[in-house]
């Protein structure tokens, strides 16, 4: 795969060794990528959800890669990915993108996708386009609409005046001013380092990046996945985290239950941002469900 220029991502930047640039549809997508030795090791991919990017993945990615091929992209208008239009920020749009961006990579068909929030999204609509992967991993997966303290705290940003990239563009340039990034952390419940919630602001302060993030988050399609569930024929793992308030275990497990009866089901303690404060233990329940060959009804409490 060639590289066309990743000058734009920060030397110090979480497996920035593993970062490569491609243009396709329009965009000039920033990814991550290892292969394998082994020739018959599987792909794995790993998509981040809402306002992040690949470094979400910063102590899973090299753990995986020990065993698996692994991508980890950055979604349209999300980090170093450069150049998407507002149509191609829906999570449908996504899935599409994705598909063309591994095809042209030519990359075998993913023997799993990990997702995180609105990235499990991703996952099961790129499942509906193209039957694969066998397996999907959804971290505290955005199956559920916001709570109301959240859609009334974002309200103003979502709406279309604030999604426009003049707002955007105004929210970036206030953001290190503001301390809003670090409210928005705070209330994922995540016990994020200093080093990690400075990678956010980093991210934030790009105009793109809000533009794209505050896009995504009106288009992630929630009802239109799951009326579609009976057609995504694949393996489902789903971590939940006990104390996550943007997707309340409340309201997820039922939905889980309802649309995804055949999931697995891993119960944690922790907030919406657990893969990255509790890499270990994700690690732990990725490779048991890489390596189960059954699923089960029963939620599992660790």
């Amino acid at each position: 795969m060639s590289t066309i220029d990743i000058s734009r991502v920060p030397k110090q930047w979480p497996n920035r060794q593993y970062s490569q640039s491609l243009l396709c549809d329009g965009m000039d997508w920033h990814f991550q990528f290892c292969k394998n030795q082994d020739p018959q090791a599987k792909l794995l991919v790993l998509i981040h959800g809402t306002g992040s990017s690949s470094h979400s993945w910063h102590k899973i990615f090299p753990a995986l890669a020990k065993n698996y091929t692994v991508i980890a992209v950055d979604l349209p208008g999300h980090g170093f990915t450069l150049g998407a239009q507002k149509s191609q920020l829906d999570v449908l749009h996504m899935a599409k993108s994705l598909k063309n961006l591994f095809q042209t990579l030519k990359l075998s068909s993913p023997y799993a996708i990990i997702g995180h929030s609105a990235g499990a999204n991703c996952a099961l609509a790129l499942n509906l386009l193209t039957k694969t992967p066998a397996k999907i991993i959804g971290l505290n997966p955005s199956l559920v609409p916001l709570p109301n303290f959240y859609n009334n705290f974002l309200g103003p940003l979502l709406h279309p005046i604030a999604t426009s990239g003049f707002m955007a563009s105004f929210l970036a340039s206030s953001i290190s001013i503001t301390g809003v990034i670090d409210t928005l952390l705070d209330s994922t419940n995540s016990k994020l380092s200093e080093e990690q919630r400075k990678l956010y602001r980093l991210l934030f302060k790009e105009q793109s990046h809000v533009y794209g993030s505050m896009n995504f988050m009106v288009s992630s399609h929630i009802s239109e996945l799951l009326s579609n569930s009976s057609k995504i024929k694949t393996q489902h793992t789903f971590l939940v985290a006990a104390q996550d308030p943007w997707v309340p275990q409340l309201t997820l497990l039922p939905a889980i239950q309802k649309f995804f009866p055949k999931a697995i089901v891993k119960i944690e303690d922790g907030g919406h941002l657990f893969h990255e404060v509790n890499p270990t233990r994700t690690l732990e329940i990725v490779f048991e469900a890489l390596q189960s060959t059954q699923s089960s009804t029963t939620p599992s409490y660790a």
